[in-house]
């Protein structure tokens, strides 16, 4: 007993100055939310909480409920030049050597980064959204339209911003040239990928143009593809009333959630179109309401057979504020798939409905 009596105040001892000395450097804020989901399709899609593309051949439907899309984070703060995010949810999925999804849930990184300003300049390194990034279209699934017009992804990056006034920004980007975990055709190129973006407010419009390049290169034969990306999106508010989207062109874009997973090496690049377009309604602090459409366009000459050669959402979401901090949202979404058959295209269309319930703290 005395022993243990010692033991327990040695630790103790040696843990309260660690516990001073971090408090005393930096301010930590801690957030995150709650998040269960029901989900009904009436057609088979892609993924199991995301709702991406209808699957060919697939007339199976579906009821599943979740709440791995419950997520925490950490706001890291000196009071001054320095900051710091870190971010994580349940969404993730064991890789595979192969670099292809497993079947086990993971905790999954989403945000990792620090920033350091001087100025009216900024320095961030660590994971975060890719810069051609524009606003996420607000939907209560969590893919936020990735393949069906909206680019986006997240990946370990050094960023600078540069923002000469307060209605102008400049950033620029080099990144991991995929966004796998694993090593990859894009880590197999040996090369970073390159991004960059210019913003301008007009009032409260904001406008933005974007770019991106980057090399994949084949583990098989070698062969290299070149991805590349251009983007123009604005966000434009008016009382109660906001209109946002982007529109984008450009090829070998399965690393921003665009081009349908569609990769072509050399030659054989497969060029892509797309966008989306998204209106939201907020009568009230505690409602609102969106409706958008988005579209992705592969070229269908360089898609192969039973390949995806289109897919586009149209939906339409109501959340409402019970209380505080407690949340509850509806949302009907169509996926409309085309592919490329031997005998031409066809298409596979599915409807899926979504509650969800959120406290945020």
């Amino acid at each position: 007993m005395k022993n243990n009596f010692i033991l327990a105040c040695a630790l103790c001892a040696a843990a309260a100055p660690v516990s001073a000395e971090m408090g005393s450097k930096y301010k930590v804020d801690f957030y995150g939310f709650l998040k269960t989901d029901f989900i009904y399709s009436d057609h088979g899609t892609s993924t199991n909480e995301y709702r991406t593309y209808t699957v060919s051949g697939r007339q199976d439907r579906a009821f599943r409920a979740s709440a791995r899309a419950s997520r925490f984070g950490f706001n890291i703060d000196n009071g001054g030049n320095v900051a710091g995010k870190l971010e994580a949810d349940f969404l993730g999925l064991t890789d595979s050597l192969a670099g292809a999804a497993g079947t086990v849930s993971d905790l999954r990184l989403r945000l990792a980064y620090i920033t350091i300003t001087s100025r009216n300049f900024e320095i961030l390194a660590g994971q975060t959204y890719y810069v051609i990034t524009a606003d996420l279209p607000e939907t209560i699934n969590d893919y936020y339209l990735g393949n069906s017009g909206a680019l986006w992804a997240r990946a370990p990056q050094i960023r600078i911003t540069y923002f000469p006034l307060e209605t102008l920004k400049f950033q620029a980007s080099v990144n991991r040239p995929t966004s796998k975990l694993t090593d990859a055709e894009g880590t197999h190129s040996a090369l970073p990928g390159l991004q960059a973006k210019i913003e301008k407010r007009l009032g409260k419009i904001k406008l933005s143009f974007a770019g991106a390049s980057g090399v994949w290169k084949s583990t098989s034969t070698q062969n290299e593809a070149e991805v590349q990306a251009v983007v123009a999106a604005f966000n434009a508010p008016f009382y109660i009333y906001t209109l946002y989207g982007e529109a984008w062109t450009g090829k070998n874009m399965s690393d921003f959630l665009g081009g349908l997973g569609n990769t072509g090496y050399g030659a054989g690049a497969v060029h892509s179109k797309g966008g989306y377009l998204a209106f939201k309604v907020k009568p009230d602090s505690d409602l609102w309401f969106s409706v958008m459409y988005g579209l992705d366009d592969p070229d269908n000459s360089k898609v192969s057979v039973n390949g995806k050669t289109k897919n586009s959402t149209a939906l339409g979401n109501m959340t409402v504020r019970l209380y505080d901090s407690v949340e509850t949202g509806f949302e009907a979404a169509s996926l409309v798939t085309r592919y490329k058959g031997p005998d031409g295209c066809y298409n596979r269309q599915s409807m899926n409905y979504q509650l969800t319930f959120k406290l945020q703290f």
